[in-house]
C-alpha cells in the first residue's frame, strides 16, 4: 500500500495527509509550515525518524511514519479542540502518536490550549505532545511552559524549536548525507523554505528588553534580585542564547555540539533556571560550556557583568611525561604560538596551594620563562587559554551582546579551540626478562629488557644457536 493510501485514524473526524505543496489560504501560514514539516518527515527517512529518535522513541528500520493536519477529533466537545497536526509511527502492529501544535514569528504557546491537547491525548490513547515553536530549550523533554505535572504522567510533553529543526535538516543535507537523492533534494528544499524571512522563523538575534536593566544596575554596583522579573527573564534568554550559539556550531564545524548539563538541571530545567539567576545576582555573571566532538576540552563561555566582558577558554592538563617547568609550560607555548592575538591570556595551574599565574601569549613570544614561578619547584598541572574581549557599552544592547558575543566564541574555535591538542600518555613499551635465579643463597632478579634490545641480540646470535623462547612463553 502506498504511503498516501494509508487510511485515517478511527479516531479522528477529519484531518488531511501532510502534503509537501499545502493547498491552504495564503493567512494561514501555520498550517502550511506544519503541513511541510510533517510531510518532509513523511518523504525523508533520516531527517524524520532522526528527529522522534532524538525523542528516545524506538524506530526501527521497517518503521513507517505518517502525518495528517487539520485534524478533528471524534467527538462533540473534542471537535472544538483541534491541533494543528498528527504524527502516527507504525512499526508492525504498534503505533506511537503525538499531537504536533505549531507556532511561528513572535506567536507564544499557550498553556490552556496545551494542557487541552494532553487532555485530549489520555482520552485518546495518544503518547505524547509535542510543541514547535522560535521559543529554544536544551533539551526537547525541557518545555517552555509550566504545565500541570499530573497531565503529564501518563501523556510526554516535548517542545522543538524551528531553529533546532533547521539545524538537524542542514546536517543531514550536508554532513549526515541522505541515501536518497531524491529525498535529499526535498529537504534541501524543506532548508530553504524555512531560511527564507516569509517562513516566520526566526533566529536568536537579541535578548530580552529587562537585559540593559539588569547590566545597568549591576555596574552601578545596585543589588539585583534573584526573584525579579528582570533577573529571571534574563537568565532564560540566556539559555536561548546559548542553545543558538550551540546550534550554529553545530552546523560550522559539522557534528552536533552539545550544552552538558549537570544530571540534577537535565532532570529539572527549573532548578537550572534558580540556580543561575541566583549565580547573576550573587556573582554578576553567567556561563555555559559547549561540548564539540574531538576537542580538546570543552569551551566555557563567561559573561561577566560588571566588567562588561565575553570570554571564552579551554583547560588542557599539563603533560606528565615532561618533568620540568620549563618544559610543560613551552609545550602549551607550541599550541598557541601562531596565534595573532598577543592579548590571548595563558592560566598557568601550579600544584598544591600555590596561586596560579597568568601570562600574555606576547609576553611569552619574548620570553618563555615569563610563565615561570618562584614559588614552587614543582612543574604545572594544568593551563586554561583565555580569550577576552571588552564589550564595553556594546555589552547592554540587546543585539549588540548577541552579536559580540557570537563572535567570540567563534573566533576562539577558529584561531585556538580547533588547533588544540590534549595531552596523552604513550602507551608502555613491551618487555622481557629472565626467571630470577638464586646465586650463592641471594635472589638475583635480571633487569628488564626492551624487546628493540632484544631484537638486536637476537640478529648477534651465531646462525647455529638454538632459537630463543617466544615472548609470551
Amino acid at each position: 500500500m502506498a504511503l498516501f493510501d494509508l487510511p485515517r485514524p478511527d479516531f479522528l473526524a477529519s484531518g488531511e495527509k501532510a502534503r509537501l505543496i499545502p493547498s491552504v489560504a495564503d493567512t494561514s501560514r501555520e498550517c502550511r509550515i506544519t503541513s511541510i514539516l510533517l510531510a518532509t518527515m513523511m518523504s525523508v527517512e533520516e531527517f524524520g525518524k532522526g528527529m522522534l529518535n532524538q525523542l528516545g522513541v524506538r524506530v526501527g528500520k521497517t518503521s513507517k511514519i505518517q502525518c495528517f493536519t487539520e485534524i478533528v477529533f471524534k467527538g462533540e466537545q473534542q471537535s472544538k479542540i483541534r491541533p494543528d497536526g498528527l504524527i502516527i509511527l507504525k512499526t508492525g502492529n504498534k503505533e506511537w502518536r503525538a499531537i504536533v501544535e505549531c507556532k511561528i514569528g513572535k506567536a507564544d504557546l499557550d498553556k490552556a490550549q496545551v494542557e487541552a491537547y494532553l487532555d485530549l491525548s489520555k482520552q485518546f490513547n495518544i503518547d505524547a505532545v509535542i510543541t514547535i515553536s522560535n521559543l529554544s530549550v536544551a533539551d526537547a523533554t525541557h518545555h517552555p511552559l509550566q504545565v500541570n505535572k499530573i497531565k503529564t504522567r501518563s501523556v510526554a510533553l516535548y517542545h522543538w524549536s524551528w531553529m533546532h529543526l533547521v539545524t538537524e535538516a542542514i546536517m543531514w543535507t550536508k554532513h549526515y548525507g541522505v541515501a536518497d537523492s531524491d529525498q535529499g533534494y526535498i529537504l534541501t528544499e524543506f532548508v530553504r523554505y524555512l531560511q527564507h524571512s516569509s517562513s516566520g522563523i526566526l533566529s536568536f538575534d537579541r535578548m530580552n528588553a529587562e537585559w540593559k536593566d539588569v547590566c545597568t544596575s549591576i555596574q552601578n554596583g545596585a543589588p539585583v534580585n534573584k526573584s525579579s522579573n528582570e533577573v529571571i527573564e534574563s537568565v532564560n534568554c540566556w539559555h536561548q542564547f546559548i542553545r543558538g550559539l550551540s546550534l550554529e556550531m553545530s552546523v560550522a564545524v559539522g557534528r552536533s555540539v552539545v550544552v552538558p548539563l549537570k544530571r540534577e538541571y537535565a532532570n529539572d530545567p527549573q532548578k537550572r533556571l534558580t540556580d543561575e539567576c541566583l549565580t547573576l545576582a550573587t556573582d554578576n555573571s553567567l556561563e555555559a560550556e559547549f561540548d564539540i566532538p574531538n576537542a580538546a576540552s570543552r569551551i566555557k563561555f563567561c559573561s561577566d557583568f560588571k566588567r562588561r566582558t565575553v570570554s571564552a577558554s579551554m583547560r588542557l592538563k599539563a603533560p606528565e611525561d615532561k618533568v620540568r617547568a620549563k618544559a610543560r609550560i613551552n609545550w602549551i607555548f607550541q599550541q598557541v604560538k601562531n596565534c595573532t592575538d598577543d592579548n590571548l591570556l595563558i592560566r598557568i595551574v601550579w600544584p598544591s596551594r600555590v596561586p596560579d599565574t597568568f601570562v600574555t601569549l606576547g609576553k611569552l613570544k619574548a620570553n618563555i620563562d615569563a610563565g615561570l614561578t618562584d614559588k614552587t619547584d614543582l612543574p604545572p598541572i594544568a593551563f586554561e587559554i583565555i580569550l577576552t574581549r571588552d564589550l564595553a557599552s556594546r555589552f547592554k544592547g540587546a543585539q549588540t551582546f548577541v552579536q559580540d558575543g557570537k563572535a567570540v566564541l567563534l573566533d576562539f574555535y577558529t584561531i585556538i579551540g580547533q588547533h588544540l591538542r590534549e595531552w596523552v600518555a604513550a602507551p608502555p613499551k613491551l618487555t622481557i626478562s629472565e626467571p630470577a635465579k638464586v646465586i650463592d643463597g641471594t635472589i638475583e632478579t635480571p633487569t628488564e629488557q626492551p624487546i628493540s634490545e632484544q631484537a638486536e641480540v637476537i640478529n648477534q646470535l651465531p646462525e647455529n644457536a638454538p632459537a630463543p623462547l617466544a615472548v609470551n612463553e
